[in-house]
């Protein structure tokens, strides 16, 4: 309730609508609209930038799977060498210098882009080993002595990718990955020893540099294998909050929550061996550039809106000062007799509006002036009026009086004719304006026809209405011009006797009213004059004569409900005529019943 005083009272002002309805329907709008299409192409481009990392993720991952795949293909050459095999069944055949030799011609010679250095040791199955560096008995006895080593030995056709950060195999101490696969007889399927194949970790460093942000190759324990950051090789990555969805799916993008900012992880798996790998990229970083265009556009926004919002009230203010000027004198137009004019000014339209005011301002007087004549003028008709009223009333008194003077003489038929002639008088006097109950006008039809035998001693009336139709709405004396013209026209030239038949129903919402009668009927040449001259406009302002009876009644039914109403006239020659009063279906109020 207060927002609506508000709004009808201070700011219910062309000025203030002009600003508030450009706000609502104009910058609400566009900022919303603005802030849906940024939002839509941030997740565009998200999707896009999410893709292409995807792309690059996948090339370096294709790298990193053929360099182990190269690493397997190695293994396998020296599993499969028949030197190898040899040496491993017998290797009491082989003198300490052929087996240097062997190591110099087989293990030694393995070329390879993908490599830099290599380390391959061979291990048979009472411990002896053969190996490219030089392996201290502590690490041999740590090797031959785990429990993954002899698992492996106990089952052909193995092989086990690991990662060597902590525990080494060599002297150097270097970080290396290493593939161990057992060396199984084909013939008999037993192993007969095992290759232990590694590289350096920097060796697969290198494909990781492709990548942006932070890179980390991790084995399926969450350990780090390699990254282009070297304090992270050997750590964990177990418990990290997307580690789990890196697990179960094989690729994808993670946007995640890390130090308090926002970073997209993309993952994909190494098939060789199933280790992932991991690209994590700053969020803000990815989108710098989207978030310093959109920062741009909001500046250009709300410098746009500014100038826009001083134009609006700028225009707003020049729209509404003539009109609060033209609003103080339209309140000052009373007090000042109505002699209150304005100098036109302003924009085109309010010039118009200024214009139209003084015209109406001028108007006004001569209609006050007008007016004030018109009442005196009604007043004097009133006065005549109720003067001219006390006739009639006069005239019916005095004609009761006459009419019952003959009946006390026994003159019958003279008070039967002034009997009808008071009737008639009553009805046409008037007593509730000049609508009136169907049966009131039967009443006054009765009456008249009953007078005019005195003329027509042969006239029969019919009336063929229901009960329940009795109340309907009619206008005063309108059957009369009907049925004076049936006896004049129709049934006085016939020379027989005549019958009036009034009927009615209801079609619709139509009140269907006929005056029908049995005379000679007219020609198709009257009937089209006389139905011209119903709806014609031109005989409508002629004198009273033309006026009083069908086109009269015509022209009432029409002003008092409508166009689709009035009278339609029927006729043959020969046949009579009906004439069809066309009324809406509407009771009589009590005020114009008698």
């Amino acid at each position: 309730m207060r927002l609506s005083r508000l709004w009808n009272g201070r700011w219910n002002s062309i000025r203030n609508k002009i600003f508030i309805s450009t706000i609502i329907f104009l910058i609400i709008p566009f900022i919303l609209t603005f802030n849906w299409t940024n939002k839509t192409l941030e997740n565009v481009i998200e999707r896009k930038i999410g893709s292409s990392a995807q792309e690059s993720l996948y090339l370096v991952n294709l790298n990193i799977g053929l360099f182990l795949e190269d690493m397997l293909r190695s293994s396998v050459d020296i599993a499969t060498n028949p030197s190898i095999t040899k040496l491993l069944k017998e290797p009491e055949s082989y003198s300490r210098y052929e087996k240097l030799r062997l190591n110099d011609t087989v293990l030694n010679r393995l070329y390879s882009s993908y490599f830099t250095n290599t380390y391959v040791t061979l291990f048979d199955l009472e411990g002896r080993w053969l190996s490219t560096s030089y392996l201290p008995e502590q690490l041999h006895e740590q090797y031959v002595g785990a429990d993954w080593y002899k698992e492996m030995l106990n089952k052909p056709y193995r092989q086990k990718w690991m990662f060597n950060y902590n525990e080494r195999l060599y002297m150097d101490r270097k970080p290396i990955v290493t593939l161990v696969k057992t060396i199984t007889e084909l013939q008999s399927a037993r192993n007969i020893g095992m290759v232990v194949f590694s590289v350096s970790e920097m060796d697969l460093r290198r494909y990781l540099g492709g990548l942006n942000g932070e890179v980390y190759l991790v084995d399926q324990e969450g350990i780090v294998v390699s990254s282009l950051t070297k304090s992270m090789v050997g750590q964990s990555l177990s418990d990290a909050s997307y580690f789990h969805a890196v697990q179960v799916n094989k690729n994808g993008q993670e946007i995640i929550e890390k130090s308090g900012e926002k970073w997209i992880v993309n993952y994909g798996t190494v098939d060789v061996n199933g280790w992932k790998l991991l690209q994590l990229v700053p969020y803000d970083t990815v989108f710098k550039e989207i978030f310093d265009i959109r920062r741009a556009n909001w500046i250009v926004f709300v410098l746009i809106l500014i100038v826009f919002l001083l134009i609006t009230l700028s225009i707003a203010y020049q729209i509404s000062k003539p009109l609060k000027l033209l609003r103080k004198r339209m309140r000052e137009l009373e007090d000042k007799g109505f002699h209150s004019t304005l100098s036109v000014s302003g924009p085109q339209e309010t010039a118009s509006l200024i214009e139209t005011y003084n015209k109406m301002v001028k108007e006004i007087r001569g209609l006050l002036l007008r007016v004030k004549d018109e009442y005196e003028q009604k007043e004097d008709m009133r006065f005549r009026a109720l003067q001219a009223q006390i006739n009639p009333h006069f005239l019916l008194n005095t004609i009761n009086n006459i009419k019952w003077m003959a009946y006390i003489r026994n003159d019958g038929e003279v008070g039967d004719m002034l009997s009808n002639l008071g009737g008639i008088l009553e009805g046409s006097i008037g007593r509730g304006g000049s609508l009136t109950p169907l049966r009131q006008e039967l009443d006054y039809i009765e009456n008249y026809v009953g007078l005019m035998r005195m003329r027509f001693h042969d006239i029969e009336l019919v009336i063929d209405v229901p009960a329940e139709f009795m109340e309907q709405e009619v206008i005063q004396i309108m059957l009369q011009p009907a049925i004076e013209n049936s006896l004049i026209h129709g049934i006085e030239p016939l020379g027989e006797p005549g019958r009036i038949t009034v009927s009615a129903h209801i079609e619709g919402a139509l009140f269907m009213l006929e005056v029908s009668d049995n005379g000679v009927g007219m020609a198709d040449e009257r009937l089209a004059e006389i139905r011209l001259g119903l709806e014609s406009e031109e005989s409508r302002d002629e004198g009273i004569t033309r006026r009083i009876g069908i086109r009269n009644v015509h022209d009432r039914l029409r002003l008092q409900y409508g166009e689709l109403y009035g009278i339609r006239i029927y006729s043959e020659l020969g046949q009579g005529a009906r004439v069809r009063y066309i009324l809406p279906v509407r009771r009589a109020s009590r005020e114009d019943k008698p």
